[in-house]
C-alpha cells in the first residue's frame, strides 16, 4: 500500500468569471521512505497541487488517500488526524512564520492543538526536534526576525516535524536561500528522511535540486502530469519535449558534455483547447496533437510519458 495515492485530483480557481483547473485530473503515489520529485514551470499548479494534498485547498473532484483512507471530502474536524500524518514546508522562510511569536510557542502549538503530551512532554520534543534540525536550545526563546533565512527554513523544518509525520510536502523550500545555504537544507532533509524514516513530495522547479534529492521524478506541465520516471532514467532518456527543454536548461558544467538546447515557443499558457496542451510550444507538433490529447502511457519499465511520439 502506498503512503499517499492521489486519483483524479482537480482543483479549481475562478477568476474574472472563468474557470481554470489549476490541478486538472492529476493521479500520483508516494511509497514509504519514498521521495518524489514534482518539477514544472512556474505557474504549472505544483504548489496548488501540495496544497489540494494538505487540503488547505479544496479539491473539486477525485481523492486523497493517506494509508488507504480518503480525506478529499473530510470535514475540517474529521481531518484532525490526518494532518498530523502530513505536514508541509513552505516556500517562504520570512512570511509562513509568525513574527509575534518565540520559536518555543511556534514549535509547541501544534502539539497543543492535537492535545500531545503535557507541558513537560511538549517541552522534550520541542527541544528534541529543534536539536535534530541544528539549532541551539536558546533559539527557543527568540523571535523570526532574529533569524537569517536558512535558520528560519530550519525553525519551518522543525515546526512540520514535531508532530512526527510521516509524509513532508516540501514546496520550494531551498527557492528562497542562498546556493550556499541550499546545500545545508537539502542535506539536512536527507539525513532526516533517513534518521526519522520519511517519505517527502518535493516540489520545485529547479531540476539539479529535485537529481540530488528524489528517487523518482513527476513533470507538470499545465496542471497535468506529463512524465513520470526514476531520476536516472529521466536523465538518461526524457520521452517528452518538455522534459527534454527543462533538462537543457540545466546549466552543464562539463563544457565537453553539452546539452543541446531545444526550443520552445511563446509562454506557459492556459488558453488552448482540446488535443495537446503542450503543441503550441512544442518543437515536434504535427496535425495528432491538435484533435488529440495523449494520454498518460507506459513507455518503458516504470517511465510513463503524455506523448504521441513517446
Amino acid at each position: 500500500m502506498s503512503l499517499l495515492s492521489v486519483d483524479g485530483l482537480r482543483t479549481r480557481y475562478v477568476t474574472h468569471g472563468r474557470a481554470v483547473n489549476a490541478v486538472d485530473g492529476v493521479s500520483l503515489d508516494v511509497g514509504l521512505g519514498e521521495t518524489v520529485g514534482l518539477v514544472g514551470e512556474s505557474g504549472c499548479g505544483k504548489s496548488t497541487l501540495g496544497k489540494t494534498i494538505m487540503r488547505l485547498l479544496d479539491p473539486v473532484e477525485g481523492s486523497i488517500r493517506i494509508r488507504g483512507n480518503d480525506i478529499a471530502d473530510l470535514g475540517q474536524h474529521a481531518l484532525l488526524p490526518f494532518r498530523r500524518r502530513m505536514q508541509m514546508v513552505f516556500q517562504d522562510p520570512f512570511g509562513s512564520l509568525n513574527p509575534r511569536q518565540t520559536v518555543a510557542t511556534l514549535l509547541a502549538t501544534p502539539l497543543k492543538v492535537h492535545a500531545l503530551g503535557g507541558r513537560a512532554e511538549r517541552r522534550r520534543r520541542v527541544l528534541d526536534i529543534v536539536s535534530r534540525v541544528g539549532l541551539p536550545a536558546e533559539a527557543l526563546e527568540r523571535y523570526p526576525h532574529e533569524f537569517s533565512g536558512g535558520q528560519r527554513q530550519r525553525i519551518g523544518i522543525a515546526r512540520a516535524l514535531v508532530l512526527e509525520p510521516d509524509l513532508v510536502i516540501c514546496d520550494e523550500p531551498v527557492s528562497a536561500l542562498d546556493l550556499s545555504v541550499q546545500a545545508q537544507i537539502l542535506n539536512l532533509l536527507v539525513d532526516l528522511k533517513h534518521d526519522l524514516g520519511l517519505s517527502y513530495l518535493f516540489i520545485s522547479h529547479d531540476l539539479s535540486v529535485v537529481r540530488y534529492f528524489a528517487d523518482r521524478v513527476l513533470v507538470m506541465y499545465l496542471g497535468r502530469i506529463v512524465e513520470s520516471a526514476g531520476y536516472a532514467e529521466l536523465w538518461k532518456e526524457p520521452r517528452h519535449p518538455y522534459t527534454r527543454a527543462l533538462l537543457a536548461a540545466v546549466p552543464q558544467p562539463d563544457p565537453e558534455r553539452p546539452r543541446g538546447p531545444v526550443a520552445l515557443r511563446g509562454e506557459l499558457s492556459s488558453e488552448e483547447a482540446g488535443g495537446c496542451r503542450f503543441r503550441a510550444r512544442c518543437p515536434q507538433v504535427f496535425g495528432r496533437c491538435a484533435s488529440e490529447e495523449p494520454k498518460l502511457r507506459k513507455v518503458a519499465t516504470g517511465h510513463l510519458a503524455a506523448c504521441h511520439l513517446a
